[in-house]
């Protein structure tokens, strides 16, 4: 599981779930066409079943290994009067790092909830009104809720930069990280003495969707429309004739929110790529730690 800064409590939760199906994906035997884990949790109780097309599969450690990420969400979702979630399942497809999923943090994740497991939960995370089955699950009356600090949002935001979504405690998950884009226009700047690559899906349009690959001294910075972006991670650049491809780590991948190889068919004319070539590649060749380049 990768680690490293987060800025707010929806950017690490995102990293969480992600570290959930690298940790199965790399559990589970090839050939799967879908991958599901279901865990649930009451105070330390916890209970976690991966499915691999629809099969329960067992894998020694895995459950343990799981167990780091699953109690950060349940950490990052808490919300004040409101607890967190009981259950959360999580289902990955091959070939991507999407996912989709739901939490509850209301229905009763399993039977027999001990009352041990039942006062920890109300200690930690306590709620206005717990479900009547965890009450029931108690060995007297509710407990006072103590003031449990979970953390806040990381990092401090740009002016004018809204705040992120909050996790859900109960509801629908889901990711679809973009694998693909179409650059119709090509601009090369040098705003601030900093030569920047813009590829962008409409001409003209600085809202729409566009790829910016820039350089300041001897490090890269790449981003995507309006979301945050990275100075690292880019492991290869290829130009193979008009498909533009990059190759990310996954960490960078999820900060961009696209699957780890990311292609930009180029909408552009011949002589324009070659300009678009030459500008990128006068970029990326000239920083510390330069991705592989080919077709450049």
């Amino acid at each position: 599981m990768e680690s490293g800064y987060w800025r707010s409590r929806h950017e690490e939760g995102h990293g969480m779930r992600a570290a959930v199906g690298d940790l199965v994906r790399a559990a589970a035997e090839p050939g799967w066409s879908r991958l599901t884990v279901r865990h649930a949790q009451v105070g330390t109780r916890t209970r976690t079943t991966v499915l691999r097309d629809g099969h329960e599969i067992t894998v020694e450690g895995l459950a343990e290994d799981l167990a780091g990420p699953f109690r950060r969400l349940r950490e990052l979702s808490h919300r004040a009067g409101e607890g967190t979630w009981f259950t959360c399942e999580l289902s990955f497809s091959p070939g991507g790092r999407g996912y989709t999923g739901h939490v509850d943090s209301r229905a009763q994740p399993f039977e027999g909830v001990p009352a041990t497991a039942a006062l920890t939960e109300l200690t930690l995370f306590p709620r206005d009104e717990p479900p009547d089955w965890l009450l029931a699950a108690l060995p007297t009356a509710a407990p006072l809720g103590l003031t449990v600090a979970h953390g806040g949002d990381h990092g401090r935001r740009s002016p004018g930069e809204p705040p992120p979504p909050s996790l859900p405690v109960t509801g629908e998950l889901s990711y679809l990280p973009e694998a693909t884009m179409t650059a119709r226009s090509f601009e090369h700047t040098w705003e601030y003495g900093q030569p920047t690559v813009f590829l962008r899906e409409r001409p003209g349009d600085r809202q729409a969707g566009h790829l910016l690959v820039s350089r300041h001294r001897d490090t890269f910075w790449m981003a995507r429309h309006g979301m945050r972006g990275s100075g690292e991670g880019l492991r290869a650049v290829t130009l193979d004739g008009r498909v533009l491809r990059f190759e990310l780590s996954p960490r960078t991948a999820d900060t961009l929110e696209t699957e780890t190889v990311f292609e930009i068919s180029l909408d552009l004319p011949q002589e324009t790529v070659g300009e678009m070539r030459a500008a990128l590649s006068g970029i990326l060749r000239a920083v510390t730690r330069a991705p592989e380049l080919t077709g450049l």
